[in-house]
């Protein structure tokens, strides 16, 4: 009888074993989930595919700079606002900044953000502070010189209608 017993208590381990396998699977899909879709997280990724845009590898076409400006403003609010610290303010609504995106990259035969830098703050009301660091390299069109060095941006991102979007970003 001592036989049947132990036959029993070990196949309760047995059914043990995949539970707590399946528990510790779904708390990690939870986590991964939380942390995946966070606003943050979002404004990360976003953030990134705007250091993605801003990068020019050569000339381009009319059309393909055309494209990259009208994905570069669908990143833009409405009534968005670039500023260059020092400077002042460049452009205070989305056509705006996207013609300054325009003019830059028109200017520029290639555009590196070497080894860029993100990171994201929460902030109350439910907005995000992306801030971004790296080392920059413009060659001008004109074939004189390369400019580059180390620059900072801040963008402040805000949920709307249309999903994330930078609201204000300063540029160091």
């Amino acid at each position: 009888m001592t036989v049947i017993g132990q036959v029993t208590d070990s196949g309760k381990r047995r059914m043990l074993v995949p539970g707590a396998v399946l528990l510790a699977f779904i708390l990690v899909a939870a986590i991964w989930a939380v942390r995946y879709f966070s606003p943050e997280a979002r404004v990360r990724r976003a953030t990134a595919k705007v250091v993605t845009l801003a990068q020019k590898d050569g000339s381009e076409s009319p059309v393909a700079l055309g494209l990259t400006a009208n994905r570069f403003g669908e990143l833009l609010a409405v009534n968005a606002n670039l500023e260059v610290a020092g400077l002042g303010p460049l452009g205070t609504s989305r056509q705006e900044i996207v013609q300054v995106f325009v003019q830059v990259r028109d200017a520029f035969n290639q555009i590196s953000l070497l080894v860029p830098k993100i990171s994201t703050v929460a902030l109350e009301g439910g907005s995000v502070e992306a801030f971004v660091e790296a080392h920059y390299r413009f060659t001008p069109a004109s074939s004189q010189g390369v400019w580059d060095g180390n620059g900072k941006a801040t963008l402040h991102w805000a949920k709307g209608t249309e999903g994330w979007q930078i609201q204000r970003a300063v540029l160091r």
